[in-house]
């Protein structure tokens, strides 16, 4: 069931879902990222656009933390609208940012595996890109490349990454090469980035959907590593881009085959 939790603050240009004991769903318009905050500290998992910062700085508000406070960030994928505010919070505060190994190349920016601008002109016939595309430009703030050049492999005690909250990481590729999924076990929270979404601008499909094809480095991989998401025990699934799943991840797994991508 798409959906939200019980509990949320609505602010301006930005929703807080808290969705278990210590994790936050951050839900905007464009992209959504999480904020665990628990006794053992703040864990950021991906981060909005650039040009998001106040509304990030808002959803730690709302947690009741502020950007100084947040340990670590976790990036599902490198992507500008994973990237900005990890970039700030990098250079700002000095906050370690980790990615899978095989990813570490794109949050550089050694490589970009991103929907570019050859790309969108291609598609630009297709409802709602030109839209979509037009509405994110302000959020690049000019740096469609940026990225972090400190990032790196997350420190692991044993299968658990050793950053506050203790998610598992694995690797769901297609999307990027090194795309990967969080799983924070003790709250039931499994965090997806784009391995699956359940609403995007740029397709008329409501509900768990894979991305349209423009946006995957291996469309065919990323279609494989969206079942394999369903393997997880979860009963939330957070997308990096429309409502949260609340129930199982299998039956989320399941939709999103079914609908498949928009084109």
């Amino acid at each position: 069931m798409v959906g939200r939790a019980r509990e949320h603050r609505a602010l301006d240009g930005v929703r807080v879902d808290r969705v278990s004991a210590d994790i936050h769903f951050a839900h905007t318009e464009h992209v959504n990222w999480v904020i665990y905050s628990g006794p053992d500290g703040v864990t950021l998992v991906d981060s909005g656009y650039a040009g998001q910062r106040v509304l990030l700085e808002a959803s730690l508000g709302a947690v009741g933390v502020g950007p100084a406070d947040v340990a670590a960030i976790l990036i599902t994928h490198g992507h500008a609208d994973h990237l900005g505010g990890a970039a700030w919070l990098a250079e700002e505060f000095g906050t370690p940012v980790h990615a899978h190994p095989f990813e570490l190349a794109n949050v550089r920016r050694d490589i970009l595996e991103q929907a570019g601008t050859g790309g969108v002109l291609r598609n630009a016939w297709r409802p709602g890109v030109v839209p979509w595309a037009l509405a994110i430009v302000p959020l690049l703030n000019g740096r469609a490349d940026l990225g972090v050049p400190s990032a790196t492999a997350p420190p692991m005690r044993g299968e658990r990454i050793d950053v506050p909250g203790q998610p598992r990481m694995r690797l769901v590729d297609g999307h990027t090469s090194g795309h990967a999924v969080f799983e924070f076990d003790d709250e039931g929270v499994l965090v997806v980035g784009d391995a699956l979404v359940t609403r995007h601008r740029t397709s008329p499909l409501l509900g768990p959907q894979l991305l349209a094809s423009m946006f995957h480095h291996d469309a065919g991989r990323a279609r494989e590593s969206a079942g394999a998401v369903g393997s997880s025990t979860a009963r939330f699934v957070l997308p990096g881009h429309g409502e949260a799943w609340i129930g199982p991840a299998s039956a989320a797994a399941e939709a999103a085959l079914d609908a498949g991508a928009p084109w």
